[in-house]
């Protein structure tokens, strides 16, 4: 079976369909954010609903729902997130209401931020990501919300960083552990302006 994973789409609905046009896998999952910014916030939300695609819940959403003050926001994103809600139906804003923070399968979690601050933290270097590891037990967690697609593998206390700024592709060993970003759909940042995506195959 092969899991989908996209994150951060953030309204950007042309990118979600161009995207889908590649994905081939039995499901989806959604890493959060996926309105914000973006001018098709409805759009993308009632895709992920026909998909079926289960989702966790990102900052955008989390403002959205008021557990994060839009004050979290800079400028911008505070106009974004008003604007957003304006755009959203009232089946949208409940779904997105209703949205888990962090999805467990196995051992494997699928997160927005990280699994000490899933709604809000930056997973940006490798301190951060060493201190993911030794707190937390887990094999696989793939997380969003920095628009940076990479990844951290962590054995025996030592840690290596993989870019996947130009895609790649890497075999997940029982022996290692993996925190695993798949980088952004609607507004990536990692210097390559095309969207990215993930494919897990089992």
């Amino acid at each position: 079976m092969r899991i989908a994973i996209l994150s951060d789409i953030h309204g950007n609905f042309d990118a979600l369909k161009e995207v889908a046009s590649y994905v081939e896998a039995e499901e989806v999952m959604v890493l959060g954010d996926v309105v914000g910014y973006g001018a098709q916030p409805e759009e993308c939300v009632r895709w992920v609903v026909a998909k079926k695609a289960k989702m966790v819940m990102g900052n955008h959403e989390a403002c959205l729902s008021g557990i994060l003050p839009s004050s979290w926001f800079n400028p911008q994103a505070q106009k974004a997130v008003l604007w957003t809600r304006e755009q959203l139906s009232a089946f949208s804003l409940l779904f997105l209401q209703s949205l888990p923070h962090v999805y467990h399968r196995d051992d494997i979690f699928w997160v927005h931020g990280s699994l000490r601050e899933p709604l809000e933290e930056y997973l940006t270097n490798a301190f951060l990501a060493r201190t993911i590891f030794e707190h937390f037990s887990f094999w696989v967690c793939f997380f969003g919300h920095t628009h940076v697609a990479e990844g951290y593998v962590y054995q025996d206390g030592k840690m290596e960083w993989i870019p996947f700024a130009e895609g790649g592709e890497i075999a997940l060993s029982p022996e290692k552990r993996y925190l695993i970003n798949c980088g952004s759909v609607g507004q990536p940042r990692d210097g390559n302006p095309e969207a990215s995506f993930g494919i897990y195959d089992l």
